[in-house]
């Protein structure tokens, strides 16, 4: 009967098509839904033999109710028996090609995953120092960092593994959240050949159950979900089933089937149970003399059989012998299952009998012996094998079972064991617990498996555990237990921020700031409470809020600081910094004054606030960095306060000395190990390099390096950050806007999946243009709506300046392009109404400073207005820095186009002619197609205007040629167009001219554009 599939084929079936595309396509997902003893688990593994047969891989873990608080118990169990797979493929070239690859994708961040996944150890070389989640600054990042590593994990081995892998997770009602978390981020990546399967009661789950947010997350980003729910038998399907069973007709085991239903209510569970019940007690008994089945109706009918399966099984366990069921009520303390080793530790401890029952009840199909385990046959037999206990008794023998092995569990540093050995405790509660003392002692149980959660990322578990703890406590204990006091509510604090559990963070921030006994022993529940307010993108008050904190460390930073305020700033860094080398400061000593160290976590924190909302007061956070680690020595944060120096030095104009001072918050990131940090350093150091080296293979350090430090670290903002960055520099240089079009919409998914609204809003602006220059107006139009549907979110506000002024320029920028000349004018003064005091440098500033100097000019030739003329000149004179200072690769061209029309603006006829001339073959030469093509167009336009027209024609010609090998079609149409009107009434002395040029090239059609087929063939 255990092979019988309760004639679920359709079912099986469907599960199979899924695995199927799983493996062609990408990853996928089949939850088997249904009421307790509908048949889920067993359907899963009989699929699982299905595809082990077709030679793939099946890996399953099963949540319990009973280890919620264990982290990632199912995913470990899961993870590791496929590293038990590696283990004993050790010699193979597949085994060896994965770890390889493994070593490659983790990095030094591999013992990040082997705390979650132990017997990862045995495969991967790796740096067993941990502690990051305690002492770094982000605990968000840990969780990030987990996802990531995690997903290469199973990139690794489901892309290079010769099988296909199938994750299975079982009662998936009871998954806490961090693993749903990392399940939703894996599944989010769509890598082929992994198939993910789960089970759950899906009627027992509440509609806030973190599964169903994970679901509807996944169909928002078009993941194929297929939902199969299991019923109870019908009278007719459950007929059938006997009539296989028993090797009879269906209509001579009507009668029989009927009852069976009547008695069941078609639960596969309850039948089968029955069905055994019926043959143990004679009721249903193979006739030698008939040959055949038979069985006694009357007697069946009068069976008075309980409502629920689980009073069934209860039934059943109370007519085994009695150490049999006190060995169940043991192992059922621990919930679905509990390692071999814990009953054997139990047993010599206690002086009871344990493993040599549980053989009884392995005989009796109870249990199972599962990899070292034992494991309950079902939920329900544990579920009466508890009900069995008293609930007095439960108490006192959770408590008893958790003292037991929290002992051996810290001789030998076993986490899995202190995590069992907890929970045992907390199960038994304060009410089992008598003392002071044994009430404090139970609180650091719980403190110490708070911290080892935190270390495996889990900050869920450690939340848990924390405020276990807190429960603990004795009372008074602000005043007989203080330090141990303190320690837990921080650390719960720092959990609650990580976990979302902002209620939780303010009601424990409360309790620190009113019995703490010094300013200092306030100050995490202070940075902790200033993270939460940047998380919840409540900047003004996460700035006042530090602000005030930093005024009382004595770090005052003016609110509303003057210009020469900030020379004053930086002259007295200057003077500080004087006569110190890089190498002098790589080696400073390492700050030790607690306030001091305070400080500049507070003001790193405030680094990015301040970016966003408060640009001038930016540079001050930056330089009180500086001299805080010129004077008190380095501290974890400070490449942050260097990098941010050599940027706010290199957007003042000291391109070089700024970038020196980059390279060395590079080399601080090495020396001071802070991985945390690095994506941000890269990220921004990155930006100055940019004008200093080509720029086309400077930028490639964003994603090679940037966003893989980043993501590895868990910084899925400095990530984002480092792919926005190099979008953005793909858009000003690439040979092709269809490789920018690609990276754009690889970066808009990749943003949309870290769900960083803030890195996509600014993606928006930008792929709108690219897709208005390639022509495509549906998708553009989709974009469009994509970005009203955040903004009207108010996700981005009023107090994001850089928002808005990207979102400015970029409108000017297609006003200009696309010739909207109606609007050139309006946009220009948009733009410059906005707040521009950033002191971040980017590339993209560069190709800002050029189009916005070049629309100055061409308003100032239609105004005469002067103040354009002036700004038109400012943007001369900034990129001439940047190419005295910077790179010529990048900036000589830029400049000779603004010369030009700047000659052009003050009718220096000659010197515009050359100017124009050194930008189209200094733009060739460096390879910016883009820029060639607007300076062709724009030479074209002043010869138009001073009459040459050969020369307009030709670099028309030349204009329209480059735009259409950049990929910008809608561009090239608009030009189009643009000549047919221009040149149609062209004076008779110049038609012989037009019209050689026009044969020659062969293709200009003065009669109207061509058709859109057409449009992509077509060259002027």
């Amino acid at each position: 009967m255990n092979e019988t599939v309760f004639l679920r084929e359709e079912e099986l079936a469907s599960i199979k098509s899924c695995f199927d595309r799983s493996v062609i396509e990408s990853s996928e997902l089949a939850i088997i839904t249904g009421d307790s003893g509908t048949g889920k688990s067993w359907l899963a593994r009989h699929v699982g033999r299905f595809f082990t047969a077709q030679g793939g891989l099946f890996l399953s873990g099963k949540f319990d109710q009973m280890k919620h608080v264990t982290p990632f118990s199912a995913l470990a169990s899961a993870f590791d028996e496929y590293c038990d797979v590696l283990i004993r493929e050790k010699e193979s070239d597949w085994m060896k090609l994965i770890v390889e690859k493994l070593n490659d994708a983790l990095g030094r961040e591999s013992h990040h995953l082997i705390k979650v996944i132990p017997k990862l150890s045995h495969i991967l070389s790796c740096n067993t120092s941990f502690g990051d989640a305690l002492s770094g600054q982000n605990c968000v990042n840990a969780i990030q960092r987990l996802h990531y590593l995690m997903c290469q994990f199973v990139d690794i081995i489901s892309t290079f593994s010769v099988a296909s892998v199938t994750l299975f997770l079982d009662d998936l009602q009871w998954a806490d959240a961090a693993s749903i978390s990392v399940l939703n981020r894996l599944l989010l990546k769509r890598q082929k050949k992994f198939f993910f399967l789960g089970c759950c009661r899906g009627a027992e789950m509440e509609n806030e159950h973190p599964f169903w947010d994970m679901i509807e997350n996944l169909l928002s980003f078009g993941i194929k979900t297929t939902v199969v729910e299991l019923k109870c038998m019908e009278k007719d399907t459950l007929n059938q089933l006997v009539s296989d069973l028993l090797c009879l007709p269906p209509r001579v085991v009507r009668s029989l089937s009927d009852i069976i239903h009547t008695k069941t209510k078609g639960n596969p569970l309850f039948f089968s149970q029955l069905m055994l019940s019926l043959s143990r007690d004679g009721l249903l008994r193979l006739s030698l003399g008939r040959q055949r089945w038979v069985w006694d109706e009357d007697e069946i009918q009068s069976m008075k059989l309980p409502d629920d399966v689980a009073l069934c099984f209860v039934n059943g366990i109370t007519q085994l012998p009695l150490d049999v069921q006190s060995a169940l009520r043991i192992l059922s303390m621990f919930g679905a299952s509990a390692k071999c080793e814990y009953i054997e530790v139990l047993e010599a401890e206690l002086h009871v009998k344990i493993v040599e029952p549980m053989k009884l009840a392995m005989a009796e199909g109870l249990v199972n012996n599962v990899r070292g385990s034992f494991r309950f046959c079902h939920d329900r037999i544990q579920e009466a094998s508890y009900a069995m206990i008293e609930e007095q008794d439960r108490t006192r023998d959770h408590l008893t079972f958790g003292l037991i092995l929290v002992k051996l569990s810290l001789d030998n540093s076993d986490n899995e064991m202190l995590f069992t050995a907890v929970n045992q405790i907390n199960f038994g509660g304060p009410s089992a617990v008598s003392g002071a003392q044994e009430f404090a002692t139970m609180a650091k149980y719980n403190l110490m498996a708070g911290k080892r959660a935190m270390e495996m990322s889990d900050f869920q578990s450690a939340f848990a555990f924390f405020s276990f703890g807190i429960d603990f406590l004795p009372h008074g204990h602000w005043q007989v237990h203080y330090d141990l006091s303190l320690e837990l509510y921080d650390l719960a604090s720092k959990s609650a921020l990580a976990a979302c559990n902002i209620g939780g963070l303010q009601v424990l921030a409360d309790e620190v700031l009113q019995n703490a006994q010094s300013f200092q022993d306030k100050l995490t529940v202070y940075f902790i409470m200033v993270s939460s307010l940047a998380y919840a993108s409540k900047s003004l008050e996460a700035l006042e809020l530090g602000h005030k904190i930093l005024s009382r460390l004595g770090e005052d930073i003016p609110i509303n600081p003057s210009k020469e305020a900030l020379d004053q700033q930086i002259q007295q860094t200057q003077s500080l910094i004087k006569g110190i080398s890089e190498h002098d400061i790589l080696n400073f000593r390492l700050m030790t004054d607690k306030r001091k160290l305070a400080a500049m976590k507070f003001l790193a924190q405030l680094e990015n606030t301040t970016l966003m909302i408060k640009p001038s007061l930016h540079p001050f956070v930056t330089l009180r960095m500086v001299q805080l680690t010129i004077t008190n020595g380095l501290s974890p944060v400070s490449p942050i306060g260097f990098v941010y120096f050599g940027c706010l030095l290199a957007k003042r104009g000291n391109i070089r000395l700024g970038h020196r001072f980059t390279v060395l918050a590079r080399s601080l990131i090495e020396k001071l190990n802070a991985r945390e940090i690095a994506g941000e350093v890269i990220c921004v150091a990155t930006g100055v390099l940019c004008f200093v080296e080509p720029v086309q293979t400077a930028s490639n350090l964003l994603m090679t390096q940037g966003e893989f430090v980043a993501m590895t670290g868990g910084d899925i903002r400095s990530a984002c950050l480092n792919r926005l960055h190099y979008c953005g520099i793909m858009f000003w240089t690439c040979p092709s806007l269809s490789l920018a079009n690609k990276a754009f919409s690889e970066g808009c998914r990749f943003m949309s999946e870290q769900q960083h609204k803030s890195s996509l809003c600014f993606m928006l602006p930008i792929y709108k243009t690219i897709l208005k220059l390639m022509g495509d107006e549906t998708e553009a139009l989709t974009n469009i709506e994509l970005s009203q549907i955040i903004q009207e979110s108010n996700y981005f506000d009023s107090h994001h300046p850089h928002s808005k002024g990207r979102s400015s320029f970029h409108d000017l920028y297609r006003s200009f392009i696309l010739e909207n000349d109606g609007m050139l004018k309006e946009y220009a003064e948009k733009f410059y109404a906005m707040e521009k005091s950033s002191w971040f440098l980017f590339f993209g500033d560069s190709a800002q400073t050029l189009i916005v100097g070049l629309v100055a000019f061409q308003v100032y030739r239609a105004t005469n207005d002067y103040l354009w003329l002036d700004r038109g000149r400012k943007c001369t004179a900034d990129m001439k820095l940047w190419a005295q200072h910077g790179s010529l690769w990048n900036f000589h061209h830029k400049l000779m186009l603004l010369e030009a029309e700047e000659h052009y603006s003050n009718g220096k006829v000659e010197n515009a002619q050359l100017s124009y001339k050194n930008a189209i073959a200094s733009a060739k030469s460096h390879k910016f197609i883009n820029d060639e093509a607007l300076a062709c167009e724009l030479a074209a336009k002043f010869y138009l205007a001073t009459g040459n027209v050969r020369s307009s024609l030709e670099h028309f010609r030349l204009a329209h040629e480059k735009y259409h090998q950049w990929g910008a079609l809608g561009k090239a149409d608009r030009l189009f167009a643009y000549i047919n009107e221009t040149f149609s009434n062209v004076s008779s002395d110049n038609s012989a001219s037009l019209s050689r040029i026009v044969n020659n090239s062969g293709v200009l059609n003065l009669q109207g554009p061509a058709s859109p087929d057409s449009r992509k063939r077509r060259v002027i």
